[in-house]
């Protein structure tokens, strides 16, 4: 539970620029159906941090994440592709499990500007799938 709660205070430390920073609302699966927020704020040309809380129907319903965004490469002329690279904590029924998050990001999905999708493994615990579809609020 000490962790949850350092990864909140971090969360509250980096939401004094939420102003800057764009929603996103997020949803796919993440050890089991997952929907939440994040956040996310370029901090120079191809970087960004990102982070975020999401309900999961698995075995430990809330997970946070905090971590950066790196730009890769374009597929194709139109779609960014960046790796996502963070620490995200599944907490619940079962105690809290801390790690590190892997993940590729495509933006402009489907060439809809908002629309991105995530895919990668969260190594909290035992290691977990993610793929997720996300609308960034403008």
């Amino acid at each position: 539970m000490k962790r949850v709660g350092l990864v909140l205070a971090v969360f509250m430390l980096i939401g004094n620029s939420v102003l800057a920073m764009q929603p996103e609302v997020v949803g796919g699966i993440r050890d089991g159906l997952a929907l939440g927020m994040m956040l996310e704020d370029g901090i120079a040309k191809n970087v960004a941090i990102r982070g975020g809380i999401e309900a999961n129907t698995g075995k430990q319903p809330l997970i946070l994440f905090f971590g950066g965004k790196f730009y890769l490469t374009n597929i194709g002329r139109k779609i960014p592709l960046s790796f996502g690279l963070g620490f995200v904590g599944y907490t619940g029924n079962k105690g809290t499990d801390a790690g590190l998050s892997v993940s590729f990001i495509f933006d402009r999905l489907f060439e809809i500007n908002p629309l991105f999708f995530e895919v990668g493994v969260d190594v909290a615990g035992p290691g977990r799938l993610q793929a997720q579809v996300g609308y960034k609020i403008y």
